[in-house]
């Protein structure tokens, strides 16, 4: 993600220096830096992002490897690979391109193996439990906290934390009673939440304390009857649920009211989820409770969360439909700027995309817009859109952006478009016009219930592969409370099974550096087939029109003719149509 939060060269040659003196002093050959804050959250402000303090590379995700000398090790996915390398300094800073078939951390390991380092320090509350058992399987590990780095490193203060709202009636769906009797099936069970669109879905409240998250920042204690919420002491809070109990409490506090919570339920397991609970959390647990009943469950709540209701349902329908009129009025201005002469820029784009937002009752981004035009749409995740870089005739701009209105629920929708009237190139509107036959071919698939979402990513990639055509980043991620949403996806390497109820987003993409990029994202509401019993298809939740000035219609189907006149037509209902 973007931050205004910036950091020269020479700062993060500092920074490098002081961590290996630090490391040397304290006789520490390897440490891990996480992307991630204490709630293991994927979207952090750079200002709290330990990482970009040492990198420089401010995308959403990525692991560091930190030795004693030489270079830093920065790991990170097909989407930041051209961005990791336009943004870290080579001299400081090795870029480690993950390959598509597998994960940042499965490379940092096997790095660990081949450089076999006697001890690796971590950032104990930085660091998943995950990871945390694996290294102390395979190494000497050395558990530091926060303030113990601040002492080496400038990290900056982050501001006060907003009130925590509970939700209206006609936006939350179930009650936190009726989610208690979906999750908890006996009442010696319990759960400890760290995951916190998790804990947001349970409350039905909303805080808004990071930027582009509608979620708040806090430790939940679920039990049958009541899930107390663990906060700073500065917050406030607005909520009446009887099921719901925040608790304003120093997080070295934390351990006491807990064992007052052991005397009160008598406890025979307590899920934690260890991909999303950090290891000081983790040990504090042990401390409090016996360590056989600290039980994994994979995920946490999210196969809950990831389904929706009816309610829920139609307040992201919602969303969706303002959404929509915010990007489509977006491109609209941008083709009517550049028509009538006027100079109109990447960041102007990205500017004018807040502001529609916002006419259409946005109270946050859900993710940092992406505006770029020409080469820089081959920046998969392109963070810094140029103000002195200006759109003509002839520019291809990709544009991904999503918001959250009254629900706090996420919306997220990629167009490319030609900037002005002007027709695209012959090479423009053949990777457009593939990109666009892989989300036709997804958004109109019919499959059992069930499907994994790996079998699914074949159907969108097809129409690509037969052009010699591939990109580096799953089909599709869930879609909730975060723009991101675990629990279903569809990629080469997801097998979550997809379900009714699931919101998952198609985003197929070409991307060719130096020239320019593709990605079309709709995003697809599962749901049951209307006609053929015992099949699932996507209901689509986006409806904005695609550019006809890219679409090379001799490269489309019969089928997929259809399907486009069929989707178009419910556009041009809705007003977002350039028909």
């Amino acid at each position: 993600m973007s931050s205004k939060f910036t950091l020269d060269q020479k700062q993060v040659a500092e920074n490098i220096k002081s961590l290996q003196d630090f490391m040397q002093k304290e006789g520490v050959e390897a440490f891990y830096i996480s992307s991630s804050d204490p709630f293991l959250n994927e979207y952090v402000p750079m200002e709290n992002c330990h990482r970009f303090y040492l990198t420089q590379f401010s995308g959403s995700v990525a692991e560091v490897l930190f030795p004693q000398k030489g270079k830093v090790k920065l790991y990170v996915d097909g989407r930041y690979h051209e961005q990791a390398d336009v943004e870290c300094d080579h001299d400081l800073v090795d870029v480690v391109k993950v390959p598509s078939d597998k994960s940042n951390i499965a490379c940092l390991k096997e790095d660990l193996a081949s450089l076999a380092p006697k001890n690796i320090a971590i950032e104990a509350d930085r660091t998943s439990l995950a990871f945390y058992e694996y290294l102390n399987e395979n190494f000497e590990v050395k558990a530091y906290l926060n303030q113990e780095l601040e002492e080496i490193i400038d990290f900056k203060k982050m501001p006060p934390l907003a009130k925590i709202k509970h939700l209206a009636r006609n936006l939350r769906g179930a009650d936190t009673s009726e989610k208690l009797k979906r999750v908890i099936k006996d009442e010696q069970d319990a759960y400890y939440i760290t995951a916190i669109d998790s804990l947001a879905w349970l409350t039905n409240c909303r805080g808004y304390h990071l930027p582009n998250l509608s979620s708040f920042l806090g430790r939940g204690f679920a039990t049958f009857d009541k899930v107390y919420v663990f906060i700073d002491e500065s917050v406030e809070v607005e909520c009446s649920d009887p099921c719901v109990e925040f608790i304003n409490i120093n997080s070295s506090h934390i351990k006491e009211k807990l064992n007052e919570l052991k005397q009160k339920y008598n406890l025979s397991r307590i899920f934690i989820d260890k991909s999303m609970l950090n290891s000081q959390d983790y040990l504090m647990l042990k401390s409090v409770f016996s360590e056989d009943i600290l039980v994994e469950k994979k995920g946490g709540l999210v196969e809950y969360q990831a389904i929706k209701d009816s309610t829920e349902i139609k307040a992201i329908k919602e969303s969706f439909k303002r959404a929509d009129k915010a990007i489509f009025n977006t491109l609209s201005w941008v083709k009517d700027q550049i028509s009538q002469g006027h100079k109109v820029s990447e960041y102007d784009v990205y500017e004018m995309t807040s502001k529609m937002y916002q006419q259409q009752g946005a109270l946050e981004q859900s993710f940092n817009t992406i505006a770029g035009a020409d080469a820089n749409g081959s920046l998969i995740h392109y963070s810094d859109p140029k103000p002195d870089l200006y759109l003509n005739e002839q520019s291809m701009v990709l544009l991904d952006s999503g918001g959250y209105f009254e629900s706090g629920f996420a919306t997220d929708t990629t167009r490319t478009f030609m900037a002005g009237q002007s027709e695209g190139s012959a090479k423009q509107k053949e990777i457009y016009t593939l990109v666009l036959k892989g989300t036709l071919a997804l958004q109109n698939a019919v499959f059992r219930p069930e499907t994994k979402g790996n079998a699914l990513d074949a159907v969108c990639r097809q129409p690509l592969f037969q052009a010699g055509y591939d990109f580096a980043h799953g089909t599709g991620h869930g879609v909730g409370i975060h723009v991101h949403e675990g629990g279903t996806g569809i990629s080469p390497r997801t097998n979550y099974p997809i379900r009714a109820g699931h919101v998952i987003s198609i985003e197929p993409g070409i991307y060719l550096p130096g020239f320019g990029g593709v990605r079309i994202e709709n995003i697809g509401l599962v749901v049951e087939h209307p006609k053929y019993a015992g099949f699932l298809t996507f209901e689509p939740l986006v409806y904005i029109g695609f550019d006809p000035l890219l679409i090379e219609q001799s490269l489309l189907n019969q089928q997929e003719m259809q399907w486009l006149k069929e989707y178009e037509a419910i556009c041009k209902e809705r007003g977002t149509s350039f028909y």
